[in-house]
């Protein structure tokens, strides 16, 4: 099958090159570099099958001898890094006979003497060593300046420039005189479909598929012995390749990774709270995660309980000591009956503390006032946190919705090839899913820590209401803690007297 190939490259004296020496090789001849003071004979390579100089009408008649033509060629170079000559290296098809492929390359050398006034020499190789290789290809060697009756004047500089954009035009030159002359010739495929080949890459012509790699010439010695090389399983795999299944597979290995990432990102997350459970219980497996630079999670925050549920909690602790007492009514031991002026008369201490002063206590408008401004600090704090988590979230959902639209409505270019479209759609997917990972978090966070801190700063005079409301409900309970302790002091000074008359008994009897 004919393929494209068109390389243009330069000799240069900065190189170690000449142009004497690579017209030699490439001729199989013999030229004696006057510039060099040597020759160069290449007479028994083997081959080359043409070789044919074409000159611009005007050009002098020493310029159809190769040795002189190269010689003014590099005598007309006078720097020491001049470059010397060009040659287009271009790869001729199979399909074509000897003499076909040899009128090839005379229409395009022509081509070129007339575009740019360059004498051309061109040779047409193939290794007769390597003849199943099917290697057809030809050098064509350009003089760098232009020749005219006078001999070289000026250089064509315009094949060194990129913007000039004549490197573009004549790989696209050989692609249309090549298919020109397929056509001429009526070269076909096993489909019985003209034969043509393309300067274009294959994004350029919309094709998508991974471009094939050059086989070289050892890889290619070793596929015709029917060993297998990367290179050539590279081109295998790029021919069979299919973008539907590729996808299938893709996708699927995308969900796997998905969910191990997901089972990776919860463990992640409960790790901090394992090392912080197992700090007293496992030391060693704590010290372990430690040096693995797994933080340690906070301590569990406590409950704040409402303050009606604190003050029936405070209420159930003082009926304690009631029922102690009462479990506590014992006869006197004999030691005590004894002894009784060991017994210290604790009645009037135990009274003094039992009886709290009552002007402490908050009056009941006091407390509506407390538990209005206690109402009035929660309805704050939440809205405060309301806000804070809607100024969080807001722009992750839309972002997360702007970016869902856009990946669901997302077509693929015609240009772009099926492997990287795949590629690229797997990245917003990923990045779709970080935001809604961000997104999820910002649900479950707990606002309250930096809502009190906010309102605390923006809002002292409800901070400090609140914290007076608090104290206020707390001291409105002082009555129910002052009949606990009459009710302690009472049965102390019972159980005091009980003593003294079981003492006065013993001593009248």
């Amino acid at each position: 099958m004919a393929i494209y190939h068109l390389s243009i490259k330069t000799f240069s004296r900065s190189k170690g090159q000449s142009a004497t020496a690579a017209v030699a090789y490439r001729a199989g001849a013999k030229i004696e570099c006057e510039q060099e003071g040597r020759t160069h004979d290449y007479t028994r390579k083997a081959g080359v099958l043409h070789s044919e100089i074409f000159l611009p009408d005007d050009a002098p008649s020493w310029a159809a001898d190769r040795q002189q033509l190269w010689n003014k060629a590099e005598e007309a170079e006078t720097r020491k890094n001049s470059t010397v000559a060009r040659e287009f290296e271009v790869a001729l098809p199979k399909e074509l006979d000897e003499q076909q492929r040899i009128a090839l390359v005379q229409d395009f050398a022509k081509q070129i003497v007339e575009r740019h006034g360059c004498a051309v020499d061109a040779h047409l190789h193939d290794d007769n060593s390597r003849r199943t290789k099917q290697n057809h290809h030809a050098h064509i060697m350009l003089t760098t300046r232009k020749l005219e009756k006078d001999g070289f004047t000026k250089k064509t500089r315009e094949l060194d420039q990129k913007q000039s954009g004549e490197v573009g035009y004549w790989r696209e030159q050989w692609a249309i005189t090549t298919n020109e002359h397929l056509r001429e010739h009526g070269i076909r495929d096993k489909n019985n479909n003209l034969i043509s080949i393309d300067h274009r890459s294959l994004k350029d012509q919309g094709l998508e598929r991974e471009p094939t790699i050059k086989m070289g010439v050892n890889a290619s010695a070793l596929e015709r012995k029917g060993i297998k090389t990367e290179r050539g399983d590279f081109n295998r795999s790029v021919t069979a390749y299919n973008p539907d299944k590729l996808n299938e597979i893709l996708t699927t290995q995308f969900k796997q990774a998905q969910e191990f990432h997901n089972k990776l990102q919860f463990i992640k997350r409960r790790l901090p709270e394992i090392k912080r459970d197992l700090a007293e219980k496992q030391p060693k497996l704590y010290q372990s995660l430690d040096d693995l630079g797994i933080p340690t999670a906070e301590p569990e925050r406590q409950v704040i309980e409402p303050v009606s549920a604190e003050i029936d909690n405070q209420v159930e602790r003082s009926q304690k000591p009631v029922e102690l007492i009462e479990r506590s009514k014992v006869p006197m031991p004999s030691h005590e009956a004894a002894n009784p002026q060991v017994m210290p008369n604790k009645t009037q201490d135990i009274a003094q503390i039992a009886v709290p002063s009552a002007e402490l206590r908050p009056t009941p408008q006091k407390v509506e006032q407390a538990k209005a401004d206690i109402e009035s600090y929660r309805t704050l704090l939440e809205s405060i946190e309301k806000a804070m988590k809607e100024h969080h979230q807001k722009p992750l959902q839309d972002k997360l919705n702007k970016m869902q639209a856009d990946y669901n409505k997302a077509e693929k270019p015609f240009f772009m090839k099926q492997k990287t479209w795949i590629s690229k759609q797997a990245e917003q997917r990923k990045e779709i899913q970080n935001i809604r990972r961000q997104f999820e978090i910002g649900e479950v966070k707990n606002y309250s820590e930096p809502s009190k801190k906010y309102l605390a700063k923006k809002f002292p005079e409800a901070e400090q209401a609140y914290r007076d409301g608090q104290d206020t409900i707390y001291d409105s309970q002082s009555e129910h803690r002052e009949k606990v302790r009459q009710q302690i002091a009472e049965r102390q000074v019972e159980r005091q007297q009980q003593r003294e008359i079981k003492v006065d008994d013993g001593i009248e009897r």
